[in-house]
């Protein structure tokens, strides 16, 4: 009988207005930025401080949860017009297909 798979985490926090600080302008930063890019993720278009994570939903499917700018028809960001402090921003799911690099998965 073949050991059955690691079990995965439930929810990896890779960035968020904690870490963030501390992985800008470092190799991690990069090393983020690639990954995004491997998974079909535009890394300019994520934002840094709302949370970026990789999560297992029930079903075993791995996800990476992530918060990107919108643009409007011209391609421009545009202000929230719920909050005009904040530029207008969506919460998004992708399938991840490439796990995140090493040191990530805690």
């Amino acid at each position: 009988m073949a050991p059955s798979p690691e079990p995965q985490p439930d929810r990896i926090v890779l960035n968020d207005a904690n870490i963030w600080p501390t992985i800008a302008g470092t190799p991690r930063q990069q090393q983020l930025c690639d990954w995004l890019t491997a998974n079909g993720i535009d890394d300019n278009e994520v934002t840094v401080h709302d949370p970026l994570t990789v999560e297992t939903l029930p079903d075993g499917q791995r996800i990476i949860r992530h918060t990107v700018y919108l643009r409007d028809a011209d391609g421009h960001r545009y202000v929230d017009p719920n909050d005009p402090n904040q530029a207008a921003r969506e919460e998004r799911t992708a399938p991840l297909i490439v796990e995140p690099p090493a040191g990530e998965q805690q």
